[in-house]
């Protein structure tokens, strides 16, 4: 039997096993939400759609440093940073391409229409004010349009509490890393606020593997972050609250972008290559409570501002290369919505929105002689209107219907839809839950308006021209899931299968003779797999879990094969974490992932299949008073070379110890 058949019947027949090892308890489950189950909060119970939320309690436990850490351990993920921290970082959601997640901030998308492909950079998004964040895999246009054909990660920030509460931390390490960071909230009579300030600076590791440096040797990429962000929030009156936020980052990044000698030598060690970013993201919103407290409309703004510079200059004795590019983007989104008890069992949403992209890059890239000049400039207006029902029938069963009418600009109308049905028993402690989406994405900014100019000592080279008569890529998909509590909730078994049908995915064209390129839709793939975890606290000190992917994609389209990269086809993870006494925690959260293949970055052959690898990360905190906590953890604790994107390599064993205080 393959290994592949061997795993996925392995992973179905664990969850029976732990099921079987337990029985039943009547013990009641505090009741949990997902935010992002559409317009308003739904129970977790009667979500059927897939869904992690990686709360702060969580994000303590582990003393996860950013979004990229949080997110590795959620199953049907992968997460790959393409150098050091701080560098472009990519999200794929169950075999979608990492520009079909739409990422969002608090419900506004933070998707880059500035990128090439309209992809959220999660590398500069700081966990200093982060209250929760939920992942929802498979189809979620008919919830939140174009880009969620993949999935959707919805980053939740914190508000202030009752009582006026300040905290300050200090954590140092190798690699010359030195974190601060400092935070204050409350409330004021009817009004609460909460106000966050970090900065995260390391000398980091040299990205490039010992394999393709050159005579120069080793030398470290460093990575400086700055982000504050505020949140205010008002009731207004019996009928009226309002609540406004704002957050600023800005990273600094040494990339080792790939550069050649006079000679035409590649050189992968680029010393002076870096990239800085800036983010500022701005929102508000006013909602309403009325009829009882049945009709409870909302309206929203909100823009996120995009400023990123890639910049290199010749190293002596290294790349004659030359970059000096400025990209800029804007995302503005404004959203009336409405939520509507018509009957006790029928929670009716619908709403509208109206979101404007625009995008714009200018500078040069000098390859030696060849070089490429960017002169893009496109803007894009996109209409919505959504509903959903969701339905409750009786204590035990619950579907969610889901529809969302899109009007972008220069394109066809698309309408998406998903039918989410589950059961959930609640005797037993038993969920069944089935959907069947569908999912569309508009192009890219760059893909359909883009422009670059290719020069070769002057002469003519080549163009990249968007193309404007792009059609959306669009998906469709159906799982099917059993989650199953045992021991009164201290042991949960569960597992999903997932199919999904992804066609006129996007890809860029080249043509050999006039060296002219452009975009195209051409791909179409199937992708199918398998989610499964066991979780298990046997006592409240001690908590253990394992969660397994499997994924297999599939295609008969050539055009295909290089392009669906990165995407294993196994992975594993476990966290654990044991309170031994009160105050004190330790924890440890370990993967073991096997890549499929990738593309080499030296440029020999067509694609490689890099080997797998296990990273084991552990931590601890102890609480000396109620005002002063110790942390410590280690990063890749069995110090192993891995590349996350092959040629790349990620750092080896890092060490950090840090006091907080709370007053």
């Amino acid at each position: 039997m393959k290994r592949t058949k061997r795993a996925a019947i392995a992973a179905l027949i664990l969850p029976v096993i732990a099921a079987s090892a337990a029985q039943a308890d009547d013990t009641p489950v505090a009741p949990e939400v997902l935010v992002s189950a559409g317009i308003e909060p739904l129970p977790t119970k009667q979500v059927a759609s897939s869904f992690t939320i990686v709360t702060a309690e969580d994000i303590a436990i582990f003393q996860y440093r950013d979004v990229v850490d949080a997110l590795k351990s959620v199953p049907g993920l992968h997460v790959v940073q393409s150098g050091s921290r701080g560098s472009q970082t990519s999200i794929f959601t169950r075999g979608a391409s990492s520009n079909q997640t739409l990422v969002m901030i608090n419900g506004l998308p933070v998707n880059d229409p500035a990128s090439p492909g309209g992809a959220a950079n999660l590398a500069n998004i700081p966990l200093d004010n982060v209250e929760r964040i939920e992942v929802v895999r498979g189809p979620q246009s008919a919830l939140y349009g174009s880009q969620a054909m993949g999935g959707v990660v919805n980053i939740i920030t914190r508000s202030g509490g009752a009582e006026p509460r300040s905290t300050l931390r200090v954590e140092g390490g190798t690699l010359g890393t030195l974190n601060t960071y400092a935070s204050t909230g409350g409330a004021a009579g009817d009004v609460d606020y909460f106000l966050s300030l970090s900065r995260e600076d390391t000398n980091g590791s040299d990205v490039t593997p010992a394999r393709l440096r050159d005579a120069r040797g080793k030398e470290k990429d460093g990575n400086e972050i700055v982000s504050a962000s505020g949140r205010i929030g008002a009731r207004l009156n019996e009928h009226l609250s309002a609540s406004a936020f704002v957050q600023y980052t800005a990273s600094d990044t040494d990339i080792d972008d790939d550069g050649a000698t006079a000679g035409f030598v590649p050189v992968f060690q680029n010393f002076d290559s870096t990239y800085k970013s800036k983010r500022l993201l701005t929102s508000g919103e006013i909602a309403g409570s009325f009829l009882d407290g049945r009709w409870r409309p909302r309206f929203s703004v909100g823009v996120t501002q995009y400023k990123s510079e890639l910049s290199d200059n010749p190293d002596p004795g290294g790349s004659i290369y030359l970059a000096d590019v400025e990209y800029k983007g804007r995302t503005l989104q404004a959203r009336f919505e409405n939520a509507l008890d018509i009957h006790p069992q029928h929670l009716l949403t619908f709403g509208g929105s109206y979101t404007r992209d625009d995008y714009e890059s200018n500078g040069l890239r000098d390859f030696g002689g060849f070089t490429v000049t960017s002169t893009s400039d496109a803007d894009t207006d996109a209409f919505a209107i959504y509903a959903a029902d969701h339905m409750t029938f009786g204590e035990r069963f619950f579907a969610t219907v889901s529809l969302h009418h899109d009007m972008p600009d220069d394109m066809k109308n698309h309408t998406s839809y998903t039918i989410a049905p589950g059961y959930y028993h609640s005797e037993t402690d038993t969920r069944l839950t089935a959907s069947y989406g569908t999912g569309f994405k508009t192009p890219s900014l760059y893909q359909r308006y883009g422009s670059e100019f290719s020069a070769f000592l002057g002469f003519p080279a080549g163009q990249y021209t968007g193309n404007p008569n792009l059609k959306p890529e669009m998906s469709r998909g159906w799982e099917v899931g059993v989650e199953q509590g045992l021991a009164g909730g201290k042991v949960r078994a569960g597992a999903t299968w997932f199919e999904s049908r992804v066609k006129d995915a996007i890809e860029i064209i080249f043509d050999p003779i006039t060296g002219d390129s452009t975009a195209a839709n051409l791909q179409r793939f199937d992708v199918k797999g398998l989610e499964s975890f066991v979780e298990i606290n046997p006592t409240a000190q001690l908590t253990a879990r394992i969660d397994y992917t499997w994924m297999s994609l599939d295609t008969n389209t050539p055009a295909v094969v290089g392009a669906l990269t990165r995407r294993p086809r196994h992975e594993i993870g476990l966290t654990t974490s044991w309170r031994p006494w009160d105050g004190t925690i330790f924890s440890a959260n370990v993967q073991w992932v096997d890549p499929d293949r990738d593309i080499p970055r030296d440029g020999f052959g067509f694609y490689v299949y890099p080997s797998p690898y296990t990273v084991v990360n552990v931590a601890a905190s102890h609480r000396l008073t109620e005002s002063v906590q110790l942390t410590a953890r280690i990063n890749n604790l069995l110090d192993k070379t891995y590349e996350p994107a092959h040629g790349l390599e990620a750092p080896g064993i890092e060490a950090l110890a840090g006091v907080t205080l709370t007053f």
